[in-house]
């Protein structure tokens, strides 16, 4: 904080909300940051085989990291295993549960999380990460382009020009020649 970061993401990649009360005590009793109280996505939430990490397992999770004093609400999906419905319902459940700002980071391994932040957007998602065309995909965030085309002319259009994000592309899809041999 002291050298200018002023958003905490606080995670644990288990969940395990031990580990992230003193990061998260830290960020909001010696900064004037935002912390940002993470929960992180497996599983599948639409499949009633799977128990263990269901929906009422993250809306509990998220009512504790509010009750933590968590400033936004992060659903990290580190392995982009959260589809579009399950994004949705996700989303739609926490919004009726929990009163702080929703943020998915969604990384595109699985090549649908474009579809699933759309379907997060519907439900009133706050805030959603996305790359560059030319970064984009696989290990990366899902295409910020083709996310903005999604979403033009609806209610939830972010209000980017096209143009200018795809001549940002075409920049680092240059400068990624230049770093491909390393």
């Amino acid at each position: 904080a002291a050298n200018g970061m002023d958003i905490f993401r606080i995670f644990d990649s288990l969940n395990y909300l031990p580990n992230l009360t003193a990061a998260m005590d830290a960020v909001r009793e010696e900064t004037n940051s935002i912390c940002e109280g993470t929960i992180c996505y497996t599983g599948d939430i639409l499949d009633p085989k799977r128990t263990k990490y269901d929906l009422k397992y993250y809306v509990n999770l998220a009512k504790e990291l509010e009750k933590l004093g968590a400033h936004i609400l992060a659903i990290k999906d580190m392995a982009g295993l959260c589809k579009p419905y399950a994004a949705e319902l996700l989303v739609k459940t926490l919004r009726q549960e929990i009163g702080i700002p929703l943020h998915f980071h969604t990384h595109d391994t699985a090549g649908v999380q474009g579809a699933s932040i759309v379907k997060a957007a519907e439900q009133q998602l706050d805030i959603a990460d996305g790359a560059m065309a030319s970064m984009s995909g696989g290990t990366s965030q899902p295409n910020l382009n083709a996310i903005v085309e999604a979403l033009r002319f609806t209610p939830r259009d972010p209000g980017l020009d096209g143009h200018k994000l795809s001549d940002i592309s075409d920049y680092w899809q240059a400068v990624r020649e230049f770093y491909q041999p390393f």
